[in-house]
């Protein structure tokens, strides 16, 4: 019954008793295509063709039920069966009459079931029974139900058990009905549903025998339906991630840590990226948590770059006027306080001083110049103190001291003389005598036939316990046009042209200049200053301008306060905008505060932080401390946030007293304590 529609309309009747097929139906019926995937059936008997045969065509007038095809067969079955279950009681009658009760031959075995098929089915398995149990006469008991059980071609049951629902017996035959899963004559066959559409399951089928089973990918949990999956949301259990933040992805999840951490599967929790093991910075790496910061040696006038791994050279940001003229003579060059200029003169015949120079400076204080024999005969010092001039001088050991005329450290040149007359001193500015002073005797000192003076300029030839009054005779001054002795000093511009650290500023304004590659230090006792510097080279406190924030890796000018290497506060700034800033850093108990022009600065630290840091200042000045002006010494370049050399110019003021440059410990010769080159403008 092929080339019929996959789905049929079904009523279903019982087949009224009388309606008897002949044996011919039955043969045939027994032999159709009973795995045929397509049957038509109709609510009304099938309709008989001229032969006794169903036709496969029908009528239909009650309303339909729709089955597929082997559904409709397998319902058909087993109603036919029972249409023929009266027929079928009575063959098992006649068998019992024939072949049961005595011998029956093949012919008479042919009349019991009136067809062919179950005869030649029936007769070979009859004589097996006789020669095994004997004949019916022999009465044995298991020779009726072995002859019985013939016609039964589902005894024993030739199906497979495990795919099998039902063996139905037939004409000479068998029809195993298979459970869903199986298909096949014995079905023993397994039937792969996942072959045709996945099985419907919309990941994974897992066929199995007699059935399939749906699954999911890792992450997917499957549906309710049993076909299809979906994500299981791992975040939702608070321990996934442990301590980081669970992110939930399709079929998965992650686990992110914040940057500068990574995640440990085993620990369950985000752990440090040790950037410097991974060679991040050019020169010196610092790890801390989630982060690092790259150091450049600033000393040796690095900084960072913008790609704050990296290191560029440090390159002025504004100019200054910083030439220089080869015609003056720079008087604080020997930080020592020694003389940058020594002369001697002898003379047959008697002879008195007469000096005159241009003089500039800012400086209140310090020796212009030294004119006479040892410390204990006879000399004149002349000198700048609280900004006049003063005049200190020993005649055959007594020793005296004036001062007078008016301010002179203004920057403004200015000529000043001195000149020894008979028993007198004059001494001029601008022409105008400000002090004349009674000697007696002579500067030059007669020795060994010859009259002899000793002349320094910038310093004394002695100690300053030496002196009437001990001055400090580092003086930031500039002399020109000198005359000593009219003129007999030609060698000292000589001297001063091939050497220009010999040499001023052309122009010079107030203030202490630091060229970029030179300190000074304090050895001194008061609590806060600019940069403060142990035994053990740590930096415990320091003030310093920075281009870059390093904590958030900005590029931006800044000004820092700091503790060790933590910053404190910060201000911005526009370092190079050739303007001058007024920076004030106040430091008390549980506070430090940072201004710049004014405006307070942000704080980087919480308020435990600060103390903390503050508590840790404390610990350091109680013992040894040196403070630093300009730049540090060679220290770690982690142990401050700068270590660069500062360039440019500043005036220092602690406790409201400014600094002097001239009462450093130590000052590199570079720096000028008292005056500073200007700003170098361009010019259209």
């Amino acid at each position: 019954m092929k080339g019929i529609s996959d789905s049929v309309q079904l009523h279903v009747m019982p087949v009224p008793a009388a309606l008897s097929p002949s044996p011919e139906d039955r043969w045939y019926d027994k032999h159709m295509d009973m795995d045929s995937e397509d049957l038509t059936a109709c609510g009304h008997p099938f309709l008989p063709d001229d032969k006794g045969r169903t036709k496969h065509s029908c009528q239909c007038s009650r309303p339909a039920v729709l089955l597929r095809a082997r559904e409709a067969a397998q319902f058909l079955r087993p109603r036919q069966r029972r249409a023929y279950q009266v027929f079928e009681e009575a063959k098992q009658g006649h068998l019992e009459r024939e072949c049961v009760e005595e011998v029956c031959s093949k012919e008479e075995a042919r009349e019991v079931f009136e067809n062919d098929p179950e005869t030649e089915y029936f007769y070979p398995r009859y004589q097996e029974c006789l020669r095994k149990y004997g004949k019916p006469e022999d009465k044995n008991p298991n020779f009726a139900p072995c002859v019985q059980n013939l016609p039964d071609q589902c005894t024993p049951n030739p199906c497979d058990k495990k795919g099998t629902q039902l063996c139905q017996d037939l004409m000479g035959n068998f029809y195993c009905l298979c459970k869903a899963g199986w298909e096949g004559r014995l079905c023993n066959k397994d039937v792969n549903e996942c072959a045709q559409k996945n099985g419907g399951c919309s990941q994974v089928c897992h066929n199995k025998p007699g059935s399939f089973q749906c699954a999911c990918h890792s992450g997917f949990s499957l549906a309710s339906d049993g076909r299809n999956c979906q994500d299981v949301d791992e975040c939702a259990d608070l321990n996934t991630c442990g301590d980081a933040r669970c992110k939930n992805l399709p079929g998965s999840y992650s686990c992110l840590c914040d940057k500068g951490y990574t995640y440990s599967s085993q620990e369950k929790a985000c752990q440090d990226v040790d950037e410097c093991q991974q060679g991040r910075c050019e020169q010196t790496c610092v790890n801390s948590p989630g982060s690092y910061t790259c150091h450049c040696d600033g000393r040796g006038g690095l900084k960072l770059s913008p790609d704050m791994d990296t290191c560029e050279d440090i390159l002025p940001c504004v100019p200054f006027a910083m030439a220089k003229s080869v015609k003056s003579l720079y008087l604080g060059r020997m930080f020592s306080g020694t003389p940058v200029i020594r002369l001697r003169f002898k003379r047959l015949q008697p002879t008195r001083l007469l000096a005159e120079f241009d003089f500039r400076t800012f400086d209140p204080e310090g020796v212009l110049f030294f004119a006479g024999g040892r410390s204990d005969s006879t000399w004149i010092v002349l000198g700048l103190r609280a900004g006049r001039l003063e005049l200190q001088l020993r005649y055959n050991g007594v020793g005296r001291i004036t001062s007078s005329g008016p301010i002179i450290n203004h920057g403004m040149w200015q000529t000043i003389s001195v000149e020894e007359l008979e028993r007198n001193l004059v001494i001029k500015v601008n022409k105008d005598a400000v002090m004349k002073i009674a000697v007696a005797g002579e500067l030059f000192q007669l020795e060994r036939g010859l009259y002899h003076l000793n002349l320094t300029v910038g310093g004394i030839p002695f100690k300053e316990n030496d002196l009437v009054q001990p001055i400090n005779p580092r003086l930031d001054g500039c002399m020109r046009s000198w005359n000593w002795l009219n003129g007999e000093d030609s060698a000292i511009q000589e001297t001063v042209k091939a050497n220009t650290k010999m040499q001023c500023f052309s122009v010079t304004e107030r203030g202490s200049f630091f060229p970029g590659n030179a300190f000074a230090f304090y050895s001194l006792n008061y609590r806060v200053l600019l940069a403060l510097v142990g035994d053990n080279h740590v930096v415990p406190l320091s003030v310093a301008l920075v281009d870059y924030h390093s904590t958030k890796k900005l590029k931006k000018q800044l000004v820092v306060l700091a503790v060790e290497d933590i910053a404190l506060a910060l201000m911005e700034i526009k370092v190079c905008d050739s303007q001058e800033h007024i920076v004030t850093v106040s430091l008390r108990d549980g506070e430090a505060t940072l201004e710049v022009d004014g405006t307070k600065g942000q704080s980087e630290v919480s308020a435990t932080q600060l103390q903390e840091r503050l508590d840790t200042l404390e610990k350091h000045l109680q013992g040894t401390v040196l403070t630093f002006v300009g730049g540090l010494p060679d220290v770690p370049v982690t142990s401050a946030p700068v270590t660069a050399y500062y360039r440019g110019c500043m005036t220092l003021e602690v406790n409201q007293k400014v600094l002097d440059l001239d009462e450093a410990s130590y000052k590199h010769s570079d720096i000028t304590s008292h005056s500073c080159p200007p700003v170098e403008h361009a010019t259209l």
